[in-house]
């Protein structure tokens, strides 16, 4: 129950791919290039706004383009990946889809190690493993749980049965993942905007039959404003995506679901329990040769927290002298002056997590 949440947020992510699917992104091109080539899809194309009854928050009255798929996804992270390629799967060039994603690539908000278990990967694509660059290759070896003393020590502890991985699941990098997984989605058909922030909900002006908001797409953000507001020479105003069915895979507080949640009444509606965040700080460290032990994977609680502090920590050797590491601290915390970032740095200055580490080279940051 109190396993790292790298671990715990892989499973999260990946059981919604069991059930949607798998997916992708595109590197390149973005809104532009598919408005010039609006006629690729057949039913994808241009409208005038005006020709259905939608409404805007926007304060300009200037048209938006508009595009109309059968269903826009929002986040290319794995759960939103995943469900472009299974709908593709299910129903080919009949269905349009698309898929935005904020960051300037497919994978660029997804920094991260990860404990993998292939388990939906397989029923998505069961040939994954002969695809050409995969990046799902090393298998943990061993797994390993420590309580990490403030005076130093390392006590070995017993690895709870739900996070023994060894030889059924992978060392991974979630954003290599996605990015390989954009390429499949994309030679599905699927378009793929990276760069693109969804920044308002659609919603059809009439209400359905039961008298309730229908959710009708997304549009994309204005861009090319200055500093104090004014419009830049390269101002262009966002793009409306209209569509069939709208699916948020923003992540667990996705700025357009939160909205969606609450006009809806959702979570009312499902009775469900409030969300609990943590605060996740990651890193990707290049490490000696003689200290690397591919596929190894420590789970970690004690240091640098106290027992007030919901949190723990993660290591995972990854392929190529890679590793990935990490601290997660539960957003409940009572100490107001506890400063995650700096208790990241006191983990890893802990000697069983230094000694991996030392004179090794940092890669990449994220949270």
């Amino acid at each position: 129950r109190h396993g790292s949440v790298g671990q715990w947020s892989a499973k999260m992510a990946f059981s919604a791919m069991a059930i949607l699917g798998t997916a992708v992104g595109r590197s390149a091109g973005g809104l532009s290039r598919i408005l010039a080539d609006h006629g690729r899809h057949g039913s994808v194309g241009l409208l005038t706004r005006g020709t259905a009854p939608y409404s805007s928050s926007s304060v300009s009255a200037e048209p938006r383009e508009e595009m109309p798929y059968d269903v826009c996804i929002v986040g290319a992270g794995p759960a939103g990946l995943a469900a472009a390629i299974r709908i593709k799967q299910l129903r080919g060039d009949d269905t349009t889809v698309c898929v935005l994603e904020k960051g300037a690539e497919v994978g660029a908000h997804s920094i991260s190690g990860n404990v993998f278990d292939p388990r939906a990967l397989d029923e998505l694509l069961p040939d994954w493993k002969e695809r050409e660059g995969v990046p799902v290759r090393q298998r943990v070896t061993s797994d390993r749980s420590y309580f990490l003393r403030s005076s130093g020590g390392a006590w070995p502890l017993p690895t709870p049965p739900t996070m023994k991985n060894e030889g059924k699941a992978f060392v991974i990098s979630l954003s290599q993942l996605t990015r390989w997984l954009s390429e499949i989605a994309e030679e599905s058909g699927v378009d793929v905007f990276p760069g693109f922030s969804a920044s308002e909900v659609l919603y059809n002006e009439e209400k359905d039959e039961g008298g309730l908001d229908e959710v009708m797409g997304v549009a994309t953000a204005d861009m090319g404003y200055a500093k104090d507001g004014t419009r830049k020479d390269t101002f262009e105003r966002g793009i409306e995506l209209k569509a069939r069915c709208t699916l948020f895979a923003e992540g667990c507080r996705g700025s357009l679901s939160e909205l969606v949640t609450a006009k809806l009444g959702l979570r009312d509606k499902a009775n469900a329990c409030p969300q609990t965040y943590g605060l996740g700080i990651k890193e990707v460290w290049r490490v000696d040769d003689a200290k690397h032990n591919p596929g190894e994977v420590w789970h970690t609680v004690g240091h640098p927290l106290d027992t007030q502090t919901y949190g723990g920590g993660f290591l995972y050797h990854m392929e190529d002298n890679m590793v990935a590491l990490g601290l997660v601290v539960g957003l409940d915390y009572k100490n107001p002056h506890l400063s995650p970032y700096r208790e990241f740095q006191r983990y890893k200055l802990h000697p069983k997590v230094r000694a991996v580490l030392e004179g090794g080279q940092c890669l990449q940051v994220g949270l």
